[in-house]
């Protein structure tokens, strides 16, 4: 049985016009979607350029402000330090010993330097212990020839004394000041026998940011976790450090800033290379501050704080974590008005004098502890 055709009862030309209107009504809706879209598309692209140069001026007003400010606390810092060598930073430098200025430890930048300082006297047929000393200055100066009265009684107790230059901040930004610390134990181990000198296990000690990097130190050599993150000189990587001094450190960046200290915002940004450490990724932040990486292996410590420091309470809150996990650590609290930050700098008042002999008393005990074990 044949199937019948359908037969449309509207006419052909009928249908093909009202398709084509159809069709046309179609057509005009995509062109108006279309124009739409584009005009969506360009006033993303306006407000995108309008966000990028907002984030451009935002990003160029914050460093404006921020080399303003460093260039301002900077010249400050630097006539501080002039006036400070000239007067308190070097009152009671030893005159039993000779120093050896300029010593390039670095191939690679010939404006790291260190300080050598030795008993005028000093038997050169016997080897001597190591003290590297790292100078302070809010990671934006100070230097070694500034830090004399400090460095030259240490050497005039028979301690073969090197003093860095390490960088300043933003040049030498987070984590190259620690790794240039590292250069210079590489320089001191290839020059051993050059000097007489035992670079097994070295003593290491500085003030402020000095005290933050010689604690960083202690840190990356006991904390096999901490240490993996740097970029170490491996001559020096696994370098052993005796013993501690830290006068009036900063061993936690974030804390740091909500002290109240003077220009501290602009020292710890300039050590993060001009980012504020609000502004730092958690796991960087964490990495700047040593008191986090401190284990029960961290080395012995001879603390140094002062009433009248504002950052004291970082020194209290490292003595007590060391407390806490059973690592040697001595804790002398300068008291009265001359117990004003770093002030064992200065070998010209009594305090600073006596935080000297405990110091002095300190490393030779640990000499003392080391020779017995290695006797035995």
């Amino acid at each position: 049985m044949k199937k019948s055709k359908f037969i449309s009862p509207i006419p052909l030309e009928e249908r093909k016009r009202a398709f084509d209107v159809k069709h046309r009504q179609l057509e005009r809706r995509r062109q108006e979607l279309e124009a739409r879209i584009k005009q969506e598309e360009t006033e993303a692209r306006r407000e995108a350029q309008t966000a990028e140069a907002k984030r451009r001026a935002k990003k160029f007003a914050k460093k404006l402000a921020y080399d303003t400010k460093y260039i301002y606390v900077a010249g400050g810092h630097f006539k501080n330090e002039a006036l400070g060598f000239c007067t308190v930073f070097n009152l009671g430098r030893s005159t039993k010993v000779r120093t050896t200025r300029l010593v390039k430890y670095d191939d690679s930048d010939k404006l790291l330097y260190l300080d050598i300082i030795q008993r005028k006297d000093r038997d050169m047929s016997k080897r001597a212990k190591v003290f590297v000393y790292i100078h302070g200055g809010g990671w934006i100066g100070g230097a070694p020839a500034t830090r004399e009265a400090f460095t030259s009684k240490v050497a005039e107790a028979g301690y073969f004394v090197a003093s860095l230059w390490y960088g300043d901040g933003p040049r030498y930004s987070h984590p190259k000041m620690i790794e240039n610390v590292y250069k210079a134990f590489a320089w001191l181990k290839a020059h051993a026998e050059d000097y007489n000198i035992d670079t097994d296990e070295i003593f290491v000690g500085g003030e402020s940011a000095g005290g933050h990097l010689s604690a960083m130190a202690g840190a990356i050599s006991s904390n096999p976790q901490y240490r993996a993150g740097f970029d170490l000189d491996e001559r020096a990587r696994d370098q052993r450090i005796a013993g501690l001094v830290l006068n009036c450190g900063v061993y936690d960046l974030e804390k740091a800033v909500s002290t109240g200290f003077k220009n501290i915002g602009i020292y710890t940004q300039s050590y993060c290379g001009g980012t504020s450490v609000a502004e730092l990724d958690e796991k960087t932040r964490k990495e700047i501050s040593p008191i986090y990486w401190v284990t029960e292996d961290f080395p012995p410590t001879y603390a140094i704080s002062a009433e009248n420091d504002k950052l004291a309470v970082l020194t209290f809150d490292l003595v007590k974590k060391l407390y806490d996990l059973g690592v040697y650590v001595e804790h002398y609290h300068g008291e009265g008005k001359w117990a004003v930050h770093a002030f064992a700098v200065s070998q010209g008042f009594e305090i600073s004098r006596e935080a000297m002999r405990g110091t002095v008393n300190f490393l030779r005990n640990r000499c003392d502890m080391l020779s017995a074990q290695e006797k035995k």
